[in-house]
This record gives structure tokens, C-alpha cells and sequence, in this order.
């Protein structure tokens, strides 16, 4: 019977297969409408292709229906190999990316992938392809080597992720797929070096703020409301205010404070010399789990009521995201434990849990009650022209959860 080291061994000999697996999935583009795009159908289709010769019981698409693409279909990948108990180990990745941006910026076409220097770029690379191929080869690897199951094998690949997960896994987990007990790690956030463990997410809250002031002349100001400026006010003041009164320290997450930043901003008046009548921006807030939303809420809406009573304005505020946290998940579980040993063994370090400020699939995970933990090893190169994926990485990756799948789900002797 082969060793859990004898397909370490093996999977340093497929690098090349996965470094183009990788690159077969950057060449079909996987953008959300939202950005344009028609969604994840094509890559899907390539994937389950690899998905099937891996060696699982069975390989399901899951179709969340959606008007705005062309096919009406957001495609989630769910195959498993069962085990002697009910419990399952999941690894969850996603397949869509956000769209290139601005081409120019690019040294290399984002969908023609260029493998340089050890790293591999494209869009969609480090994020989130590289746990994609990671997770498939770790999978494959440890079911090749055909011992009896204790614990369920799993792997998820899902849609919109990068927009909401409203066609992706908020819609999976109400399908009725998973066990009470089942075990989740998703790898979408991490650090260069691998010692970071994701355990908990902030509670994130997008705000859209409406001045609706009274337009005139620049030169009479007097005749107006100055929309523009009203809103300049209120958000200098409710920045200091919410940083003040939300001011409280949680050393797990980095930065260990709830943030609310002013963001976006719509154009309002196309010319130099008129005051503009309205205003609108927006805001992206980072909540700690010690505070209730419906208290920050409050707090924006006394704010803004304090701000008309001053100047006359009519202020309207709309959330145009939300996603509360879920509870931290423990590091004293034998999930967290066995992923720790994994790095350990790989990689030779040892990692600390903490919380972060962005949003994953695990924290949904959470909110249903489950445990979830977010690891890779990345250079955070997300969202950015450029993009790639270290191959070291994406090798080690894989190999850390080979070892992880094989402690949890292989039957002992």
C-alpha cells in the first residue's frame, strides 16, 4: 500500500500536469454578469471533465438559475467520495474571477496565461484557480491511493463567489447536500509565507448614501443647497464619530478595529460652475462580532437625521450589501488541529489563527453552523493586473491537503 509521502513524491512529478490544468482553466473566462460577463457554465464543463477522473462516487453540477446569462445557469461542482461515517471533509474553491480591469495594465493578456520566473499569470490564478487545481490533484492524490474511507472526501467549486455567492453557496447550502457534522475548509485568503489560518470574518455592511440637496449657479450659492458639501460634512463627521463610538480592539482580527470607509462616489454635475443638487456615495463597513448591525443602523440613521435637521437636506440611506458574521470557528478541533500538522509537515512552519476583514465562503459556513477554516499560501495578488500564482505554491498547497485528507478521511490500520 503507497505511502501518504510516496504521493507527495508523486504530485512533485505531476507540476507540470497541474501548471496546465491551471492554465486550461484561465484561457475560458469565468466573469459574473455583473461585470458583464455569462457566468461560470464554460469552466465548469472543463472542470468537471478533471473532476470525473479522480475517482469519486459521484460528481453533481448544481444549476442556481440566473436570467442574466445566456445559458440561465450558475453551475456549482459538488463531488464526494463517501466514507464508513456520515461525516464529510469538504475543500471548497470558487470558479469565477472579477473582471481584468484596465487592459493596459497588464504586462500579459489575462486570459492567455504565461508561465515566468515560477509563477504563473493570468487572471483568475491566485484567486481563486490555484485552490481549484490544489484541492483537485490533493484529492485525487490521496483517492489513488485506495484505501478504505473513514470520513466522507469532498470537493465544492462554486459560482459568484466573487459577487455575493447568491447563485453560489448560500443557494448549495439550502439544498440539503450536507451533513450536520461535515468538516469545511475553503482556500481563498491567506499569507506568503502559509502561517495563516482564517478562523473568523467581520461583519460586512455597503451603505448607499443620498444627498438630495437644491442645484443653482455657482455664483449663488445662496439660492441653493450645495449637495456636494453637505455630503463632504457628513462624512468626515461620521467617520470620526463611528471610529469613536465603535472603537473597541479585537487582537484576532488585523486590524484588530471595526473600519468604515467611504468609498464609491457618483458623478453628479458634469461642469465646474454649478452646485451640485445631489450627492450620492457610498460606504464599506468592517464590523467586529462584538457589535449588533442593527445598532450601526441606528447609529447612521441618528446621523443622518442630525445632518437634515442642520442643513435641510433630505439624506437616504440604502444597504446595498450585507453579510453578518459567523461565530469564530474553534482552533481546539480536531479540524484545525490536523490542518495545523499538515502545514507543519509541508511547509516546516507553524500557523496562527486569526480574523480578517473580507469575506469567503466559510464565513456562510459559520452562519450555518458549521466549522470552517480559510488557509492558503499566497502572495495576495487578487483583484490586481498581473495576477499569478507561485508554482511552489500551488504545488505545497496541494500537498498540505493531501496530507490533511489523508489523516482525516483515510480508514487506520
Amino acid at each position: 500500500m503507497p505511502s501518504i509521502d510516496d504521493k507527495l513524491t508523486l504530485l512533485d512529478n505531476n507540476l507540470d500536469e497541474m501548471v496546465e490544468a491551471l492554465s486550461e482553466l484561465v484561457r475560458v473566462p469565468a466573469i459574473g454578469p455583473e461585470s458583464g460577463g455569462d457566468g461560470e457554465f464554460l469552466r465548469s464543463r472543463l472542470l468537471k471533465e478533471m473532476v470525473d477522473n479522480c475517482g469519486f462516487d459521484e460528481v453533481d453540477i448544481y444549476e442556481c438559475y440566473d436570467e442574466r446569462v445566456k445559458l440561465r445557469s450558475r453551475p456549482n461542482i459538488v463531488a464526494r467520495k463517501k466514507g464508513r461515517t456520515d461525516q464529510t471533509v469538504w475543500i471548497v474553491s470558487h470558479m469565477d474571477t472579477v473582471p481584468p480591469g484596465d487592459l493596459q495594465a497588464w504586462s500579459f493578456p489575462p486570459f492567455r496565461p504565461k508561465l515566468s520566473d515560477g509563477k504563473l499569470y493570468g487572471l483568475g490564478t491566485e484567486d481563486n484557480g490555484q485552490a481549484v487545481i490544489s484541492s483537485l490533484f490533493a484529492a485525487k492524490a490521496v483517492l489513488d491511493m485506495g484505501v478504505p474511507l473513514e470520513r466522507g472526501l469532498g470537493l465544492i467549486m462554486v459560482a459568484d463567489e466573487e459577487f455575493g455567492s447568491d447563485k453560489g453557496i448560500k443557494w448549495l447550502l439550502q439544498q440539503d447536500i450536507f451533513g450536520k457534522d461535515d468538516i469545511f475548509y475553503v482556500p481563498d485568503s491567506g499569507s506568503p509565507d502559509g502561517t495563516f489560518i482564517e478562523v473568523a470574518e467581520k461583519t460586512i455592511m455597503w451603505l448607499k448614501v443620498n444627498v438630495a440637496g437644491k442645484q443653482t449657479h455657482a455664483s449663488t450659492p445662496h439660492k441653493g443647497l450645495n449637495a456636494e458639501k453637505i455630503g463632504a460634512e457628513l462624512i468626515a463627521f461620521l467617520v470620526d464619530y463611528m471610529d469613536r463610538k465603535y472603537g473597541k480592539l479585537n487582537p484576532l482580527f488585523d486590524p484588530p478595529m471595526s473600519t468604515f470607509e467611504p468609498t464609491k462616489h457618483l458623478i453628479n454635475v458634469a461642469n465646474v460652475n454649478t452646485i451640485p443638487g445631489e450627492n450620492t456615495f457610498f460606504l464599506d463597513f468592517r464590523i467586529l462580532p462584538e457589535y449588533d448591525p442593527e445598532d450601526i443602523m441606528k447609529t447612521m440613521r441618528w446621523i443622518a437625521d442630525l445632518f437634515e435637521d442642520k442643513t435641510g437636506a433630505k439624506i437616504t440611506l440604502e444597504t446595498v450589501q450585507f453579510t453578518k458574521s459567523g461565530r469564530p470557528s474553534p482552533t481546539d478541533s480536531k479540524a484545525f488541529l490536523a490542518l495545523v500538522e499538515a502545514i507543519k509537515k509541508v511547509r516546516g512552519v507553524t500557523p496562527k489563527a486569526g480574523g480578517v476583514g473580507g469575506g469567503t465562503c466559510a464565513n456562510y459556513f459559520r452562519l450555518a453552523g458549521y466549522d470552517a477554516y480559510v488557509w492558503q499560501t499566497i502572495d495576495e495578488m487578487m483583484h490586481s493586473p498581473n495576477e499569478y500564482c507561485k508554482v511552489d505554491n500551488l504545488l505545497n498547497d496541494a500537498k498540505v491537503f493531501a496530507c490533511l485528507l489523508a489523516d482525516l478521511c483515510l480508514q487506520k490500520e
